[in-house]
């Protein structure tokens, strides 16, 4: 004999849609702050040139040498593909280890789960990547964190908030 009423949907086709409607919403929010954050005058300014000490490596391999890295094509649909595939890869995440996580409310947990996104996933992409292989300087990676921190910041705070609230009855 089913539980459920009539009409309604069983409740893991609810889980699903609650990771599917937060992987997107967090996904577009995400990449909205990321476009705000990198493609500013300001910070192609300190990131792409050698006037605040960027590597020429570095500044080539964005600007000069084809091919050009996917994300400057337009649309990036294979980057887009790939940024949601993370989000979805939090979203779960979060859904599992929500209860683990430091802080009591979804802000708590949220800021939280940016701080692993930040350090795991950024942090380690800037140590092996511009560090490593294209000679940054340490004050860029730091500026570069600043703002992956951000965009951890805003896809985190709209997972936990999200993913915390309770279905209504009915």
């Amino acid at each position: 004999m089913s539980t459920s009423l009539p009409n309604s949907k069983p409740a893991h086709d609810i889980a699903v849609a609650r990771i599917l409607g937060t992987t997107l919403a967090a996904g577009l929010l995400m990449q909205v702050a990321t476009a705000l954050l990198w493609m500013n005058p300001l910070t192609i300014r300190i990131i792409l040139t050698p006037e605040f000490g960027q590597s020429q490596k570095l500044i080539n391999v964005w600007t000069l040498w084809e091919p050009l890295p996917r994300i400057m094509q337009m649309p990036s649909w294979p980057m887009v593909a790939g940024f949601l595939a993370l989000t979805l890869l939090h979203v779960l995440l979060y859904r599992r280890f929500a209860p683990l996580l430091p802080g009591r409310t979804w802000i708590g947990k949220g800021l939280s789960l940016a701080a692993g996104i930040l350090v795991f996933q950024y942090g380690y992409f800037e140590f092996f990547g511009p560090f490593n292989k294209y000679h940054e300087p340490i004050r860029l990676i730091a500026y570069e964190l600043l703002l992956q921190g951000i965009m951890a910041v805003v896809e985190s705070l709209v997972i936990a908030r999200l993913m915390t609230v309770r279905p209504g009855p009915g």
